[in-house]
């Protein structure tokens, strides 16, 4: 006796196996109907089973799978449109197999004038293969110039285009079908002042439902007249006989029960105004072809164009790489966790310090252009106004950096101090973290007023990082001296550093010779910062007092590098933003910027000035005050070198830690 799970397996047997039947069918059917396709498609197309087998073969090279030709094709089946050739005198003439059951609606009398204007302009528009933009005066003569328009087209026409004519229709036309199912992309423009539409772009598919459904279910036969038979290679069909629809560029867009083989041997009464179908949409049958236009075979270099199309796009095993190569470069250009780490420690403590500028610059201003009765809460500056300053003459070029500001007939300003009172004391700021250097660590600053063409700097040590700003002769008139190009490369720099970093101020002609100097000495150029200046009122300065050509509103930093030293990279950029103040002084943010990239290391600047004396720095230059050194062993050092130079302070206070930490590694780089 059989039992329940028996029958419910046979059952599942036989669903599977009824299953793959009709799949098998299926398949088949597919098959032969594309092989129908390929046999009514033969005639005009001869060469069309090879170049679909070079393609497969292409193909099969890629895909890695075995090649297959393309099987015999059948004969092809006498139910498409066909084409008599007896004499006969006059134009083309369609003769419907069912004329006689579809009179009314074949001679294109149903219908209200915008239905049928709207499917003559979508049938127009269709017929357009390959497509190129058009204007509704085009399409408009086309219509009324047609010789075999229906009178219920012509009629159509004119009820619907009025006074204006064909153009009007064809415009209000246009218009509706845009605003239903938007198949059209139109775009108004002007000729002589009169008001016309341009169709840029159209969609097949939504274009198509406005033809009537009879369209796709008319059959008909067409006699041609002989005269043509020399020039045609087929039938062809157009807008009221004119022209012709698909090309075979235009095959994609067949439906999938066209390639499905359903095909329909019923004849049906002609469609609205007794035009044939644009093309098929449910038949895989041979399309027609242009009337008097010869169909060009391919050639072998269209062939091999083809083939170098196919060649040059990626294979998805390329493009997995690509994919991967983009992740990959995404990861390496993320920061990693001790990099994320460095940077947390350098940001600023206690939240952000940053004071915004007013962009109406003062207070009455501020107000008169925000309609307030207050300034916001923003810094804003004071003009200046003095006895000899001439108002109507606007803002000095040169602000707080003009070297005549008691006589300046210029407008001046200053920061409007009560903006600060009013915001009363800053935010008191969180202790700094052991790991970032603070004043305390760093040292107090150490300078010595010295000639550093003959300076003595085996004396000094060796530093992890050096900034030098030289007074490079770039042949304009400045108010310092300078030092010729070779005596810029015998400086003994390299003897300051064995592995750190220099950073090395240039500007104009010294562009070239500080790289010079930088390979002369024993460095590689690694990186270059540039410093845009800006004046007093935050704005960029266009009137620079350096540049032959062009006045200049930035500078160059060079940096090279020397040795294997320990520093944060990716910390901070390559661009500073800072006010320009006294002559050559450079941006306070450089200090702060080398402090991150190499804490507690110890760090000089060549050719400074006071304003240039910072904590755990040591400063040489000629406009110094004197000499100032902290550290015991290089007041030893230096003493014993220059014992007639009197040293500041007489009883120095105890060294930093950094001084201490970094003396054996000074001690140790003396040279005798």
């Amino acid at each position: 006796m059989e039992t329940e799970p028996e029958r419910n397996d046979d059952a599942t047997i036989t669903t599977v196996k009824d299953m793959r039947s009709r799949l098998e069918n299926r398949i088949r059917t597919q098959h032969d109907a594309h092989l129908d396709l390929l046999s009514s498609l033969q005639p005009l197309v001869p060469d069309i089973v090879p170049s679909l087998d070079l393609s497969l073969r292409l193909i099969s090279s890629f895909t890695n799978r075995p090649f297959v030709a393309t099987p015999p094709l059948p004969e092809p089946k006498n139910h498409h449109p066909i084409v008599k050739s007896e004499p006969q005198q006059g134009p083309p003439m369609l003769i419907d197999s069912a004329a006689s059951s579809g009179a009314a609606e074949g001679d294109g009398s149903s219908g209200s004038p915008m239905t049928l204007v709207r499917a003559m302009v979508a049938e127009c528009l269709l017929q357009r293969a390959p497509w190129s933009a058009t204007d509704s005066s085009s399409v408009g003569r086309k219509l009324e110039n047609d010789q075999n328009a229906r009178p219920a087209e012509r009629a159509a026409l004119r009820e619907l285009g009025g006074e204006c004519g064909a153009i009007q229709a064809v415009e209000t036309a246009l218009k509706s079908i845009a605003e239903e199912n938007g198949s059209v992309e139109l775009e108004e423009f002007e000729v002589n002042g009169t008001a016309r539409i341009m169709v840029l772009a159209i969609d097949r598919t939504r274009l198509l439902k406005e033809l009537p459904e009879s369209f796709n279910e008319s059959g008909r036969i067409v006699e041609t007249n002989p005269s043509n038979n020399n020039n045609n290679t087929g039938s062809g069909f157009g807008v009221s006989g004119s022209g012709n629809f698909v090309r075979p560029e235009m095959w994609p867009m067949m439906n999938a029960a066209g390639m499905m083989g359903m095909h329909h041997h019923h004849h049906h009464p002609m469609g609205m105004m007794g035009r044939p179908p644009p093309f098929p949409l449910t038949l895989p049958l041979p399309l027609p072809v242009p009337v008097n236009q010869k169909v060009s075979s391919r050639s072998e270099d269209d062939d091999l164009k083809d083939v170098e199309a196919l060649l040059s796009k990626k294979s998805f095993k390329e493009k997995q790489q690509s994919r991967a190569g983009e992740e990959l470069l995404d990861l390496i250009h993320r920061p990693t966790a001790k990099e994320a780490a460095t940077a947390a420690k350098f940001k600023s403590k206690g939240g952000s310090q940053v004071k915004y500028y007013c962009r109406y610059l003062t207070k009455e201003d501020c107000r008169l252009q925000c309609g307030a009765h207050f300034a916001c809460n923003k810094r804003h500056f004071r003009r200046l106004i003095a006895s000899h300053t001439d108002v109507s003459l606007g803002d000095c070029s040169f602000l707080d950096t003009c070297r005549h500001m008691k006589t300046c007939k210029y407008v001046h300003y200053e920061l409007d101090m009560a903006d600060a009172m009013m915001a009363g004391p800053d935010k008191t700021l969180k202790p700094l973290r052991a790991d970032y250097c603070s004043e305390a660590e760093l040292g107090e600053a150490q300078w010595i007023n010295c000639d550093i063409r003959n300076f003595r700097m085996d004396i000094l040590g060796t530093f992890g990082v050096v900034m030098a700003d030289p007074p490079w002769d770039i042949h304009m008139e400045l108010p310092y001296g300078t030092m010729a190009d070779d005596e810029m490369r015998s400086l003994n720099v390299p003897s300051l550093q064995t592995d750190g970093l220099i950073f090395l101020w240039v500007t104009g002609r010294a562009m070239e010779l500080g790289r010079e100097c930088l390979e002369h000495w024993g460095y590689k150029r690694v990186e270059e910062i540039i410093w845009v200046k800006t004046n007093q009122l935050q704005r960029i300065i266009r009137t620079g007092r350096t540049g032959h050509w062009l006045n200049h509103s930035k500078e160059h930093c060079l940096v090279g590098i020397k040795g294997n030293p320990e520093v944060n990279r990716n910390i901070d950029t390559d661009v500073i933003v800072a006010e320009v103040r006294e002559t050559s002084r450079k941006p306070d943010e450089m200090y702060a910027m080398l402090e991150r990239i190499m804490p507690r290391a110890r760090k000089l600047e060549l050719f400074a000035r006071m304003h240039n004396a910072h904590a755990g720095w040591l400063s040489l230059g000629n406009q110094l005050s004197g000499v100032r050194l902290i550290n015991e062993g290089l007041r030893a050092r230096f003493k014993a070198s220059y014992p007639d130079v009197d040293v500041q302070p007489p009883s120095p206070p105890r060294a930093s830690t950094m001084e201490t930490d970094n003396e054996p590694m000074a001690v140790d780089s003396i040279t005798a």
